[in-house]
């Protein structure tokens, strides 16, 4: 059993291998600078989209915070974002829309090389292989269609995180594997999407009080704020992330983050600390996937729910590839396993190489390194502790007399 103290050693090195996982307010910047200027170039004036005000907004981990580095790297940044249109030409299918879209993207001769080929929702720009400013990354631009006022209610939504109703939030957008893909011309009628509205969801089971939310009104504008402070449940999805990362490296049928960002968000009991959080979380998941009969066939499957979006099944890929949900349970199982023995070693060296197995050695050694430092200010000024179990300094053991490093007390 683990003492209060104790507790807050290990949430602080959570917190620390958390911060380590961000994406740098570098790249960050660099991101938001790159889907700003694929905007500036969708809406100028000569472009076919322009009447109908193309406005690139992010979507996905990197408007929950919840975005993570990529274990190698060789390996992009996924960076979603939602290219958002107010109407469209009454004569456009989803098809036209993605080729206009795709069309204007190759006007630009950066762009047309950049341009990976047409996927089933977006078109990809791969900046990493053509950008001349070495950026890991590869933004995926999804043609999407918004009613007129949409911006206004969006800002009001995000501005009042205690109003639940996000239906309004919708957005209809573009799916090549949609049977009525190359022929309906009536927007309403194209598959709707809610990836605001899941993400006001998200922040909202995130929170823990008004005084410290994630803005999601900040992240959405031209020019958002890097937030380098996240909420307890940000941490807790990047942590799992990344050890599904580790786990699967280049396995395709890991479990996705969708999942992953759902059911820890469901699992989470507001707890302020990250330890608590993310023990509760993994214990709690399995929880969240339901068992439903299909009417027709009688099978059994799992079903996990979108919690904007109630009829639609995150987990429906496991129906046709049993794999996936196998090798969901087999992570789960391994996360328990690996936070929870950790949490039973005792001395720095036996935690930072566990914890390295499961999370990456750079990564929990910049964490254990961002400690020491703080540490070290701490023991200069006479606050720092020391925990003789743990063998790790922080502000919540034994008071060590202040020293200069050099064997003298001050």
């Amino acid at each position: 059993m683990l003492t209060t103290q104790q507790k807050q050693q290990f949430s602080e090195i959570l917190n620390e291998l958390g911060k380590s996982l961000d994406i740098s307010e570098t790249e960050f910047n660099a991101a938001v600078a790159s889907y700003n200027a694929v905007g500036n170039w969708l809406s100028s004036e000569n472009s076919a989209l322009a009447p109908y005000k193309p406005e690139i907004l992010p979507q996905g981990s990197f408007l929950l915070g919840t975005a993570i580095k990529p274990i190698s790297e060789k390996d992009d940044i996924d960076i979603d974002i939602v290219c958002k249109l107010t109407g469209k030409n009454p004569i456009w299918t989803q098809a036209h829309l993605k080729k206009i879209v795709g069309d204007r993207l190759k006007e630009n001769e950066t762009y047309k090389q950049m341009l990976d080929k047409e996927g089933r929702r977006c078109w990809t720009l791969e900046y990493r292989k053509y950008s001349q400013k070495n950026d890991q990354y590869h933004m995926d631009v999804l043609p999407a269609i918004i009613a007129s006022g949409y911006s206004i209610l969006l800002e009001k939504a995000f501005t009042n995180m205690h109003d639940s109703n996000v239906d309004a939030l919708a957005i209809r957008i573009t799916d090549n594997l949609e049977p009525n893909y190359p022929s309906e011309t009536n927007q309403e009628n194209w598959l709707k999407s809610n990836p605001f509205g899941y993400a006001k969801w998200f922040i909202n089971q995130a929170t823990i009080s008004a005084e410290k939310m994630f803005s999601l009104n900040e992240a959405v504008k031209p020019v958002p704020k890097y937030q380098s402070n996240k909420l307890p449940l940000q941490r807790v999805v990047q942590i799992l992330k990344r050890h599904r990362d580790i786990m699967f490296d280049g396995d395709d049928e890991k479990p996705i983050s969708i999942i992953i960002t759902t059911l820890a968000a469901r699992a989470y009991k507001k707890q302020t600390d990250i330890l608590e959080a993310l023990l509760d979380v993994i214990e709690n998941m399995h929880d969240f996937i339901l068992d439903k009969q299909d009417e027709k066939t009688g099978e059994w499957y799992k079903f996990i729910e979108n919690p904007v979006n109630k009829v639609e099944n995150f987990a429906d890929k496991w129906r046709e590839n049993p794999r996936k949900q196998k090798k969901f349970y087999d992570w789960l199982t391994a996360v328990k396993k690996d936070i929870q023995e950790t949490t039973q070693l005792t001395g720095s060296h036996n935690i930072m190489t566990r914890l390295s197995e499961s999370f990456g050695e750079k990564e929990v050694k910049k964490a254990f390194n961002n400690i020491g430092d703080r540490a070290r200010l701490l023991t200069e000024n006479g606050n720092n502790r020391f925990d003789t179990k743990l063998g790790v300094m922080t502000g919540a053991a034994n008071v060590i007399k202040p020293h200069n490093f050099y064997g003298e007390e001050e």
